[in-house]
């Protein structure tokens, strides 16, 4: 099915480099690749929001393994986990996965 552009009030047909660069978006935006890219994204925050532990050099060993296996997690994980790990609950707006939650 051919795709559009609206190009100054008109709508045009994709040409053939558009279509094949849109389709290569597109198959990334629904990849497990893409996934894994949000995850690390929001593994980066967490650790990040956790550096004080870190440098106030009082991390609990709760805390120390909580941090590891946020690292771990593309070794941990698998593709089929990706979806469970974005999972976000709707209501609070938060993620579902309880490998996020802060002990």
């Amino acid at each position: 099915m051919p795709r559009y552009n609206l190009i100054n009030g008109k709508i045009v047909q994709f040409t053939a480099e558009e279509e094949a660069s849109f389709d290569i978006h597109e198959n990334y935006e629904n990849s497990n690749e893409a996934k894994l890219d949000q995850i690390k994204i929001i593994r980066l925050q967490k650790l990040k929001e956790t550096d004080w532990w870190v440098l106030r050099g009082e991390i609990t060993a709760e805390q120390t393994a909580w941090r590891k296996s946020l690292r771990d997690i593309p070794t941990t994980y698998s593709a089929s986990d990706y979806d469970s790990l974005l999972e976000v609950d709707k209501i609070k707006k938060t993620l579902k996965h309880n490998i996020w939650s802060k002990p």
